[in-house]
């Protein structure tokens, strides 16, 4: 535990320090009407092989809280394979689906 709160004020003046400049900047990005992504999530973090003692996890999901989030994660059912999600607002995803569908019917080597 000590090994963890050490490295933990190691980052107190580190990566974070402009975080909330981030926000800021981020902010009047959208402000100015222009789109902003946020990608959360990896393939390395190895989401199904977590498990905080309620079993392993079924599926996971992105966070609907800003549209344009993206998360990746590794494939719970196929090795190698990745999980994209994806959230815009209902018309644009409805949109984004028709396009998807047309593109995975036209190149048959994705698997879906």
């Amino acid at each position: 535990m000590k090994a963890i709160g050490t490295k933990i004020k190691e980052l107190e003046g580190g990566a974070f320090k402009d975080a909330e400049e981030w926000m800021l900047i981020s902010k009047q990005i959208r402000e100015l009407g222009h789109q902003v992504m946020i990608v959360g999530a990896s393939p390395k973090f190895g989401v199904y092989k977590t498990d905080f003692g309620w079993g392993k996890l079924r599926k996971t999901e992105v966070s609907v809280e800003i549209p344009g989030n993206i998360s990746l994660a590794e494939s719970k059912d196929e090795e190698g394979g990745i999980e994209i999600g994806l959230t815009l607002p209902k018309v644009q995803m409805d949109n984004f689906n028709v396009i998807l569908k047309q593109y995975l019917a036209l190149n048959k080597s994705f698997v879906y």
